[in-house]
């Protein structure tokens, strides 16, 4: 790692050393950074009992750039981090030239093709994820004409994904992709992706290696208020033979994406459908070592609404991209200037029910057919997921509001082993959130959410419970900010073992730049979703720290 600093400081010097050589030549240079860090310390709890939590994490990033480069590198330091898998040194380093239609990325880089059915690269760091690609990148950007615009992407380089819950699970890709759109008219734009990767999983102590391509494809069309856009992308997928897989194979997945939506004054609809595919086995061959399944930067769109609410968010479902197949309905209505109504209801499911054929004590399972498979199913078989939301909002004057919505969700979980374990929750939440501003630079805002919840698995008696969720936030513009967060339960068995939890919370700004904030007292845990990317959040009782700082 050192000597890819020092690779850094000998550019940067000698684009210095010519500027004094050659007078003549004028240097543009400016120099951003920003520092984020984070500290905390408690114990987290469980049913079982309680368990010391410490993290330290420091993130210093700085670019320059002269003329038309930009140089970036980040420093971290995490002893230890939170969640993900700890560094001290640096992880992120990148030169980057753009001239007239020309980008050219040399180091560590994000990428997003399409939709994200053939490459979806991000890193979320709550959550521990990151799919951070190390190589090359050439990005060319022209319009031919006067109407037909292009773009394209050719990029190539490794990326060692870390299990976000298994952190001594990692596995090593190398890929090779491209990406191109081009829009002859205004209102169509054709484009096409490929990627190519060579992958080791592990799997207990050694290692399947595999090779995968990608092809995609999509439309976009735009005219009058409509937009409509669809993707189709196959995949296969050729593993070495090893003790696991004694026998290569070549197992083919593909998926869909789609979206159609309208917009008109205050008016604006959208449909999105999923139907992915690109892992369709049997319920014993799903696993996170199973070497056919989608490809850890394969991240498609969710088609499910994500909430900023704490206890919309308390039962996400975490998306298969493997096989998956859904929609999504949203509409936006605004009858005033200061009224908003927004309606949502997804539905999704898995694509088959199985049943074991074998009459012995092995099991072979067999899968089901049904005709209408491209749609999504209500059947507990194929562990469904539905949700309907309404919200209204109401804004009177520029700044305060007034914000209601009820939502009801339905959740299983098949178990196809034993039936009568499966789990099945079903909640209806009502969040309020109300803002008020005085004496001008001072505003107070109440977040209040109720939630009536009902889970099979919980004891005779305790199936059905309560949950409250209560903020209080008191702001003076523009430097500080105090909340005050409670939320409640009757949920005798909370996996925190708990059924209180309240934290206060500082932040005061220094600057637009520089905030500081402390937060000190109990989070509830629970599984938390981004992306379709999930995790499971221990309860936290202790201090938090947060520095961020930001230096243009």
């Amino acid at each position: 790692m050192i000597k890819k600093l020092l690779f850094i400081v000998v550019l940067i010097s000698f684009f210095f050393a010519v500027h004094v050589s050659f007078s003549q030549i004028k240097l543009n240079v400016k120099v951003s950074a920003s520092n984020l860090l984070r500290y905390g310390t408690g114990k987290i709890n469980s049913a079982t009992g309680d368990e010391e939590k410490k993290y330290f994490e420091e993130l210093a990033d700085v670019r320059l750039f002269v003329n038309d480069f930009l140089f970036g590198a980040r420093y971290e330091f995490d002893d230890p981090i939170e969640y993900g898998k700890s560094t001290k040194s640096i992880s992120r380093r990148f030169i980057e030239f753009k001239k007239d239609d020309f980008t050219v990325r040399a180091g560590n880089y994000y990428e997003l093709f399409g939709k994200g059915l053939t490459l979806n690269a991000f890193e979320n760091r709550p959550l521990g994820f990151n799919t951070q690609a190390d190589g090359l990148k050439l990005y060319y950007k022209h319009t031919f004409g006067k109407n037909i615009k292009f773009n394209g992407t050719i990029l190539g380089g490794d990326i060692d994904y870390t299990d976000i819950l298994d952190t001594s699970r990692t596995e090593h890709y190398s890929i090779r992709a491209g990406n191109f759109s081009v829009s002859p008219k205004k209102f169509i734009t054709i484009g096409g992706s490929y990627l190519y990767a060579n992958g080791q999983i592990p799997i207990q102590n050694t290692y399947t290696e595999i090779n995968s391509e990608i092809f995609e494809a999509n439309l976009g069309l735009s005219y009058n208020g409509f937009d409509f856009y669809g993707s189709y992308a196959n995949k296969v997928t050729i593993s070495d033979p090893n003790a696991f897989y004694p026998q290569s194979k070549a197992p083919r997945g593909d998926g869909g994406y789609g979206f159609l939506s309208y917009t008109r004054g205050g008016l604006g609809i959208t449909i999105d459908y999923k139907n992915y595919r690109f892992n369709l086995v049997t319920p014993n061959e799903r696993s996170t070592s199973n070497p056919f399944k989608p490809l850890p930067f394969q991240n498609a769109p969710t088609a499910i609404k994500e909430y900023s609410s704490t206890l919309l968010s308390r039962f996400p479902h975490n998306i298969d991209f493997g096989d998956e197949v859904g929609f999504q309905i949203d509409i936006f209505y605004s009858p005033a200037k200061n009224l908003t109504i927004n309606g949502n209801f997804s539905l999704t499911s898995r694509h088959y029910d199985y049943k074991d054929i074998d009459t012995t004590a092995k099991t072979r399972y067999e899968r089901i057919e049904r005709s209408n498979a491209w749609l999504p199913s209500l059947t507990d078989e194929l562990s469904p997921y539905w949700e309907f939301y309404l919200e209204g909002e109401y804004y009177y004057n520029k700044v305060d509001k007034v914000k209601l919505g009820i939502a009801r969700k339905t959740s299983i979980l098949y178990s196809i082993v034993d039936p009568a374990s499966s789990e099945k929750i079903r909640s209806f939440t009502v969040p309020l959130e109300a803002q008020y501003t005085f004496a001008k630079i001072y505003s107070i805002k109440l977040i209040a959410e109720f939630q009536s919840a009902y889970n099979n698995l919980r004891s005779e008696g305790e199936n059905d419970y309560i949950s409250q969720f209560t903020s209080i936030a008191l702001a003076r513009s523009p430097d500080l900010i105090l909340v005050g967060n409670v939320e409640i339960t009757t949920d005798n068995e909370d996996p925190s073992g708990k059924k209180r939890w309240a934290n206060v919370e500082l932040t005061y700004r220094f600057s637009t730049a520089n905030t500081v904030t402390l937060s000190y007292g109990s989070e509830r845990g629970g599984i938390k979703c981004s992306s379709g990317i999930c995790r499971y959040v221990n309860p936290f009782n202790g201090f938090r720290l947060t520095v961020i700082n930001n230096f243009n």
